[in-house]
């Protein structure tokens, strides 16, 4: 049995702001909370998401300038340098994860003997 994941993770969050570079708050709305697709996530989770990244020292908030200038304060999102390599990190696992909620029985299996076989191999 497959499980596939319905919602979105604070990780996809991250990865987008990643991708992005600077996101301001209407953004990450339209992408995972107003969005017309399958995933997503409500306004609450969405914020609570992007705290906890916040406290993990993974994005930085900030107020976006241009809107400022226009006595506007909107927050906007960004990658730290730390969190751009926790953030690499966890889109390799990311990729395991999408490959073995689409893979074959055939190709699970298969992996299951390379890991066993890994497994076996002394860590350097």
């Amino acid at each position: 049995m497959v499980i596939r994941l319905i919602d979105y993770d604070k990780y996809d969050v991250a990865l987008f702001i990643n991708e992005k570079g600077t996101v301001r708050w209407s953004v990450l709305l339209k992408e995972f909370v107003e969005n017309k697709k399958e995933m997503h996530i409500s306004r609450q989770t969405l914020s609570k998401y992007l705290k906890e990244l916040h406290e993990d020292g993974i994005i930085k908030k900030s107020v976006d300038t241009k809107m400022a200038l226009l006595h506007v304060i909107v927050p906007a999102y960004k990658m730290t340098k730390a969190g751009k390599k926790i953030l690499q990190k966890i889109a390799k696992k990311k990729e395991i994860y999408a490959f073995l909620d689409s893979a074959s029985q055939e190709e699970i299996e298969k992996l299951q003997k390379e890991i066993i076989r890994l497994k076996k191999v002394p860590h350097r």
